[in-house]
Protein backbone atom coordinates (compact mmCIF):
# COMPACT_ATOMS: atom_id res chain seq x y z
CA UNK A 1 0.00 0.00 0.00
CA UNK A 2 1.30 3.95 -1.17
CA UNK A 3 0.81 5.92 2.18
CA UNK A 4 0.35 9.70 0.91
CA UNK A 5 -0.31 12.26 3.66
CA UNK A 6 -3.24 14.89 3.27
CA UNK A 7 -0.65 17.83 4.33
CA UNK A 8 1.23 16.83 1.19
CA UNK A 9 4.44 14.51 2.77
CA UNK A 10 5.15 11.74 0.05
CA UNK A 11 7.18 8.79 0.26
CA UNK A 12 10.02 11.01 -0.04
CA UNK A 13 9.20 12.79 3.12
CA UNK A 14 9.13 9.64 4.66
CA UNK A 15 12.23 8.75 3.73
CA UNK A 16 13.54 12.18 5.12
CA UNK A 17 12.21 11.39 7.99
CA UNK A 18 14.07 7.78 8.22
CA UNK A 19 17.55 9.41 7.45
CA UNK A 20 17.09 12.01 10.63
CA UNK A 21 16.54 8.92 12.47
CA UNK A 22 19.86 7.62 10.94
CA UNK A 23 21.55 10.26 11.58
CA UNK A 24 20.69 10.50 15.00
CA UNK A 25 21.73 6.71 15.78
CA UNK A 26 24.89 7.26 13.70
CA UNK A 27 25.42 10.49 15.82
CA UNK A 28 25.12 9.05 19.00
CA UNK A 29 22.29 11.90 19.66
CA UNK A 30 19.44 9.19 20.58
CA UNK A 31 18.54 8.62 24.40
CA UNK A 32 16.15 6.35 25.78
CA UNK A 33 13.09 9.09 25.45
CA UNK A 34 13.79 9.17 22.22
CA UNK A 35 14.63 5.39 21.14
CA UNK A 36 11.04 5.12 22.28
CA UNK A 37 9.99 7.44 19.47
CA UNK A 38 11.86 5.64 16.87
CA UNK A 39 10.46 2.53 18.47
CA UNK A 40 6.68 3.84 18.04
CA UNK A 41 7.22 5.45 14.85
CA UNK A 42 8.39 2.30 13.04
CA UNK A 43 5.41 0.67 14.37
CA UNK A 44 3.15 3.69 12.80
CA UNK A 45 3.59 1.95 9.10
CA UNK A 46 5.73 -0.80 6.98
CA UNK A 47 6.06 1.86 4.81
CA UNK A 48 8.74 3.45 7.31
CA UNK A 49 10.44 0.31 8.57
CA UNK A 50 11.07 0.02 4.37
CA UNK A 51 12.44 3.87 4.16
CA UNK A 52 14.41 3.04 7.43
CA UNK A 53 15.75 -0.05 5.68
CA UNK A 54 16.39 2.05 2.38
CA UNK A 55 18.72 4.46 4.00
CA UNK A 56 20.53 1.45 5.74
CA UNK A 57 21.09 0.24 2.71
CA UNK A 58 19.51 -3.00 3.89
CA UNK A 59 16.01 -2.80 1.95
CA UNK A 60 17.72 -4.23 -0.47
CA UNK A 61 18.98 -7.64 1.06
CA UNK A 62 15.46 -8.60 1.79
CA UNK A 63 13.93 -11.49 0.68
CA UNK A 64 12.25 -10.04 -2.56
CA UNK A 65 15.33 -8.39 -3.61
CA UNK A 66 16.78 -12.21 -2.77
CA UNK A 67 16.25 -14.20 -5.91
CA UNK A 68 19.34 -16.52 -6.05
CA UNK A 69 18.39 -17.59 -2.53
CA UNK A 70 21.83 -15.96 -0.81
CA UNK A 71 20.28 -15.63 2.66
CA UNK A 72 18.41 -18.28 4.79
CA UNK A 73 15.76 -16.39 5.86
CA UNK A 74 14.47 -18.86 8.21
CA UNK A 75 17.85 -19.21 9.77
CA UNK A 76 17.89 -15.44 10.02
CA UNK A 77 14.54 -14.94 11.83
CA UNK A 78 15.20 -17.87 14.31
CA UNK A 79 18.88 -16.33 14.97
CA UNK A 80 17.17 -12.95 15.40
CA UNK A 81 14.45 -14.10 17.98
CA UNK A 82 17.15 -15.12 19.95
CA UNK A 83 18.86 -11.69 19.60
CA UNK A 84 18.31 -9.31 22.60
CA UNK A 85 17.67 -6.26 20.19
CA UNK A 86 14.59 -7.46 18.75
CA UNK A 87 11.63 -5.38 19.67
CA UNK A 88 8.85 -6.94 20.18
CA UNK A 89 5.50 -5.67 19.21
CA UNK A 90 2.97 -7.43 21.44
CA UNK A 91 4.00 -4.80 23.86
CA UNK A 92 6.23 -1.78 25.16
CA UNK A 93 8.27 -2.26 27.84
CA UNK A 94 8.69 0.23 30.57
CA UNK A 95 12.52 0.12 29.90
CA UNK A 96 13.44 1.03 26.79
CA UNK A 97 14.69 -1.70 24.74
CA UNK A 98 18.15 -1.14 22.68
CA UNK A 99 17.95 -0.32 18.90
CA UNK A 100 20.15 -1.72 16.79
CA UNK A 101 22.94 0.37 15.45
CA UNK A 102 21.97 1.40 11.59
CA UNK A 103 24.29 0.24 8.63
CA UNK A 104 25.96 2.97 6.39
CA UNK A 105 24.15 4.06 2.99
CA UNK A 106 24.45 1.18 0.53
CA UNK A 107 26.03 4.41 -1.58
CA UNK A 108 28.73 4.92 1.30
CA UNK A 109 28.98 1.65 2.52
CA UNK A 110 32.07 0.30 2.69
CA UNK A 111 32.79 -3.30 2.90
CA UNK A 112 33.85 -4.77 6.14
CA UNK A 113 37.34 -4.99 7.38
CA UNK A 114 36.67 -7.34 10.36
CA UNK A 115 34.12 -10.25 10.30
CA UNK A 116 32.74 -8.72 13.59
CA UNK A 117 31.47 -5.80 11.25
CA UNK A 118 29.58 -8.50 8.88
CA UNK A 119 28.48 -10.38 11.92
CA UNK A 120 26.73 -7.44 13.11
CA UNK A 121 24.99 -6.41 9.42
CA UNK A 122 23.53 -9.73 9.26
CA UNK A 123 22.12 -9.45 13.05
CA UNK A 124 20.63 -5.75 12.09
CA UNK A 125 19.65 -7.70 8.82
CA UNK A 126 17.98 -10.59 10.71
CA UNK A 127 16.53 -8.22 13.51
CA UNK A 128 14.61 -5.78 11.36
CA UNK A 129 13.57 -8.96 8.92
CA UNK A 130 11.91 -10.73 11.86
CA UNK A 131 10.25 -7.28 12.86
CA UNK A 132 9.00 -6.72 9.24
CA UNK A 133 7.66 -10.03 8.89
CA UNK A 134 5.80 -10.10 12.81
CA UNK A 135 4.14 -6.78 11.45
CA UNK A 136 2.70 -8.49 8.34
CA UNK A 137 2.34 -11.88 9.48
CA UNK A 138 -1.21 -10.59 9.51
CA UNK A 139 -2.92 -9.21 6.19
CA UNK A 140 -4.68 -6.99 8.08
CA UNK A 141 -3.14 -3.40 8.18
CA UNK A 142 -3.51 -0.90 10.61
CA UNK A 143 -3.72 2.86 10.33
CA UNK A 144 -3.70 5.79 13.02
CA UNK A 145 -3.90 9.23 13.39
CA UNK A 146 -2.74 11.90 16.22
CA UNK A 147 -3.86 15.07 17.49
CA UNK A 148 -4.52 17.69 14.61
CA UNK A 149 -2.61 14.81 11.99
CA UNK A 150 -4.81 13.78 8.56
CA UNK A 151 -3.62 11.21 6.10
CA UNK A 152 -4.85 9.79 3.26
CA UNK A 153 -4.42 5.85 2.28
CA UNK A 154 -4.21 3.96 -0.74
CA UNK A 155 -5.76 0.72 -0.89
CA UNK A 156 -4.44 -2.32 -3.20
CA UNK A 157 -7.88 -2.19 -4.78
CA UNK A 158 -7.60 1.31 -6.09
CA UNK A 159 -9.77 2.88 -2.86
CA UNK A 160 -9.12 5.07 -0.72
CA UNK A 161 -9.23 6.29 2.85
CA UNK A 162 -9.32 9.98 4.23
CA UNK A 163 -8.36 9.57 7.83
CA UNK A 164 -9.19 12.24 10.06
CA UNK A 165 -7.37 13.69 13.44
CA UNK A 166 -7.45 10.88 16.43
CA UNK A 167 -8.90 8.19 14.22
CA UNK A 168 -7.91 4.41 13.40
CA UNK A 169 -8.83 1.72 11.22
CA UNK A 170 -7.85 -2.03 10.61
CA UNK A 171 -8.16 -2.76 6.87
CA UNK A 172 -8.05 -6.23 6.08
CA UNK A 173 -8.57 -7.56 2.08
CA UNK A 174 -9.61 -11.48 1.27
CA UNK A 175 -10.06 -12.80 -2.18
CA UNK A 176 -14.27 -12.21 -1.46
CA UNK A 177 -14.53 -9.29 0.88
CA UNK A 178 -13.20 -5.98 1.42
CA UNK A 179 -13.18 -4.72 5.27
CA UNK A 180 -12.11 -1.98 6.89
CA UNK A 181 -12.88 -1.15 11.24
CA UNK A 182 -12.72 2.29 11.80
CA UNK A 183 -11.53 1.65 15.61
CA UNK A 184 -12.31 5.27 17.00
CA UNK A 185 -12.29 8.80 14.67
CA UNK A 186 -13.87 9.08 11.40
CA UNK A 187 -12.82 8.76 7.73
CA UNK A 188 -14.19 9.58 3.84
CA UNK A 189 -14.29 6.59 1.71
CA UNK A 190 -13.90 6.62 -2.22
CA UNK A 191 -14.65 2.84 -2.78
CA UNK A 192 -13.35 1.78 -6.36
CA UNK A 193 -15.69 -1.32 -8.21
CA UNK A 194 -15.43 -4.64 -7.41
CA UNK A 195 -18.36 -6.99 -8.52
CA UNK A 196 -15.87 -9.87 -7.03
CA UNK A 197 -15.69 -7.98 -3.24
CA UNK A 198 -17.94 -6.21 -1.10
CA UNK A 199 -16.84 -3.45 0.71
CA UNK A 200 -17.71 -3.47 4.38
CA UNK A 201 -16.70 -0.92 7.16
CA UNK A 202 -18.01 -1.93 10.66
CA UNK A 203 -17.87 1.08 13.01
CA UNK A 204 -19.52 0.33 16.45
CA UNK A 205 -23.00 -0.95 16.00
CA UNK A 206 -22.94 0.15 12.57
CA UNK A 207 -22.23 -2.26 9.22
CA UNK A 208 -22.07 -0.02 6.14
CA UNK A 209 -21.33 -2.24 2.73
CA UNK A 210 -20.83 0.06 -0.22
CA UNK A 211 -19.62 -0.60 -4.08
CA UNK A 212 -18.30 2.09 -5.85
CA UNK A 213 -19.10 4.97 -3.60
CA UNK A 214 -18.40 7.93 -1.54
CA UNK A 215 -19.19 8.41 2.17
CA UNK A 216 -18.33 9.58 5.34
CA UNK A 217 -18.44 7.47 8.89
CA UNK A 218 -17.92 9.36 12.27
CA UNK A 219 -17.89 7.17 15.40
CA UNK A 220 -18.37 9.16 18.43
CA UNK A 221 -18.77 8.10 21.73
CA UNK A 222 -22.30 6.96 21.80
CA UNK A 223 -23.53 6.40 17.91
CA UNK A 224 -22.26 6.66 14.52
CA UNK A 225 -23.09 8.97 12.06
CA UNK A 226 -22.75 7.95 8.03
CA UNK A 227 -23.57 10.21 5.52
CA UNK A 228 -23.02 9.14 1.81
CA UNK A 229 -21.63 11.37 -0.30
CA UNK A 230 -22.03 9.92 -3.48
CA UNK A 231 -23.45 6.43 -4.80
CA UNK A 232 -25.66 4.47 -2.36
CA UNK A 233 -24.63 3.03 0.73
CA UNK A 234 -26.73 -0.33 3.06
CA UNK A 235 -26.38 0.28 6.70
CA UNK A 236 -27.07 -2.33 8.77
CA UNK A 237 -28.04 -1.15 12.91
CA UNK A 238 -26.13 -3.79 15.37
CA UNK A 239 -23.16 -4.87 14.98
CA UNK A 240 -23.58 -8.34 13.96
CA UNK A 241 -25.22 -7.12 11.10
CA UNK A 242 -28.16 -9.22 10.88
CA UNK A 243 -30.60 -6.33 10.89
CA UNK A 244 -32.26 -5.12 8.22
CA UNK A 245 -30.72 -3.02 5.28
CA UNK A 246 -31.33 0.73 5.20
CA UNK A 247 -30.35 1.90 2.06
CA UNK A 248 -28.88 5.56 1.74
CA UNK A 249 -28.66 7.79 -1.32
CA UNK A 250 -26.62 10.49 -1.90
CA UNK A 251 -27.06 13.29 0.20
CA UNK A 252 -28.25 11.08 3.06
CA UNK A 253 -27.40 11.10 6.35
CA UNK A 254 -28.26 8.17 9.26
CA UNK A 255 -27.06 7.91 13.58
CA UNK A 256 -26.98 4.33 14.67
CA UNK A 257 -26.76 4.01 18.30
CA UNK A 258 -26.63 0.99 20.45
CA UNK A 259 -30.24 -0.10 20.92
CA UNK A 260 -31.81 2.55 17.87
CA UNK A 261 -31.16 3.85 14.72
CA UNK A 262 -32.35 7.29 13.23
CA UNK A 263 -34.37 7.44 9.86
CA UNK A 264 -32.51 8.98 6.63
CA UNK A 265 -32.65 12.46 6.17
CA UNK A 266 -31.22 15.07 3.95
CA UNK A 267 -27.58 15.44 4.68
CA UNK A 268 -25.12 18.34 4.45
CA UNK A 269 -22.72 17.03 3.40
CA UNK A 270 -20.11 19.69 2.52
CA UNK A 271 -20.58 20.38 6.36
CA UNK A 272 -19.68 16.67 7.28
CA UNK A 273 -16.34 16.26 4.75
CA UNK A 274 -15.69 19.81 6.04
CA UNK A 275 -12.56 18.40 7.76
CA UNK A 276 -10.88 16.96 4.92
CA UNK A 277 -10.90 20.74 4.08
CA UNK A 278 -8.96 21.44 7.46
CA UNK A 279 -12.72 23.33 7.99
CA UNK A 280 -15.29 22.98 10.96
CA UNK A 281 -18.49 23.82 9.98
CA UNK A 282 -21.44 24.06 12.95
CA UNK A 283 -25.13 25.04 12.38
CA UNK A 284 -26.96 25.50 16.30
CA UNK A 285 -24.68 22.79 17.90
CA UNK A 286 -24.67 22.52 20.93
CA UNK A 287 -21.32 24.01 22.74
CA UNK A 288 -20.47 19.87 23.90
CA UNK A 289 -20.38 18.96 20.61
CA UNK A 290 -18.31 21.90 19.50
CA UNK A 291 -15.67 21.38 22.24
CA UNK A 292 -15.53 17.58 21.19
CA UNK A 293 -14.52 18.49 17.62
CA UNK A 294 -12.02 21.16 19.03
CA UNK A 295 -10.39 18.44 20.68
CA UNK A 296 -9.44 16.42 17.83
CA UNK A 297 -7.57 18.94 16.60
CA UNK A 298 -5.67 20.59 19.46
CA UNK A 299 -3.28 19.47 22.30
CA UNK A 300 -5.09 22.23 24.78
CA UNK A 301 -8.79 20.37 24.99
CA UNK A 302 -11.71 22.47 25.29
CA UNK A 303 -13.12 22.00 28.99
CA UNK A 304 -16.87 23.09 29.78
CA UNK A 305 -18.35 22.15 33.14
CA UNK A 306 -21.18 23.98 33.44
CA UNK A 307 -24.49 21.34 31.82
CA UNK A 308 -26.18 24.54 31.10
CA UNK A 309 -23.29 25.89 28.84
CA UNK A 310 -22.77 22.19 27.42
CA UNK A 311 -26.10 23.19 25.22
CA UNK A 312 -25.41 27.03 23.96
CA UNK A 313 -26.00 26.96 20.81
CA UNK A 314 -22.77 27.58 18.33
CA UNK A 315 -22.91 28.23 14.76
CA UNK A 316 -20.18 29.21 12.09
CA UNK A 317 -16.98 28.46 10.10
CA UNK A 318 -13.80 27.73 11.97
CA UNK A 319 -10.32 26.31 10.99
CA UNK A 320 -9.34 23.14 12.66
CA UNK A 321 -5.90 24.12 12.52
CA UNK A 322 -6.00 27.92 14.22
CA UNK A 323 -7.52 26.82 17.45
CA UNK A 324 -7.74 31.27 18.04
CA UNK A 325 -10.40 31.38 15.37
CA UNK A 326 -13.51 29.39 17.90
CA UNK A 327 -11.79 30.58 21.22
CA UNK A 328 -12.02 34.20 20.00
CA UNK A 329 -15.88 33.57 19.17
CA UNK A 330 -16.49 32.49 22.31
CA UNK A 331 -14.66 35.34 24.13
CA UNK A 332 -16.90 37.65 21.99
CA UNK A 333 -19.95 36.09 23.75
CA UNK A 334 -21.51 37.95 27.13
CA UNK A 335 -22.49 34.85 28.08
CA UNK A 336 -19.58 33.01 28.63
CA UNK A 337 -15.92 33.64 29.73
CA UNK A 338 -12.76 31.95 28.48
CA UNK A 339 -10.26 30.51 30.78
CA UNK A 340 -6.96 29.52 29.36
CA UNK A 341 -4.12 27.75 30.83
CA UNK A 342 -1.33 25.82 29.69
CA UNK A 343 -2.87 22.70 29.91
CA UNK A 344 -6.51 23.62 28.60
CA UNK A 345 -9.20 26.42 27.57
CA UNK A 346 -11.58 26.28 30.16
CA UNK A 347 -15.91 28.13 29.16
CA UNK A 348 -17.28 29.21 32.15
CA UNK A 349 -20.19 31.05 32.42
CA UNK A 350 -19.96 35.29 33.35
CA UNK A 351 -20.83 36.53 36.26
CA UNK A 352 -23.30 39.10 36.55
CA UNK A 353 -22.59 42.87 37.26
Amino acid sequence: MRIRYSNGKTHAAVVAEASEWFIDFRAGDVNGEARLRFIEWLRRSPEHIQAYLEVSGVWSELPGSDPEGRFDIASLIASARNESDVIPLSRVSARPPPVPPAAEPRAFRRLPRRPVLAVAALALLASITALFLVINRDTARSYATGIGEQRTIQLMDGSTVELNSRSRVKVRFTDHRREVALIEGQALFRVAKDKQRTFVVRAGEAEVRAVGTEFDVYRKHTETVVTVVEGRVETYPGSDGGAAAIVLSAGEQLTVLPHTVTKPTRADTVAATAWVQKRLIFEETPLSEVAEEFNRYNRRPLAIDDPELQKLKISGVYSSTDPASLINFLRNQNSVRVVETENQVRVVRREAH
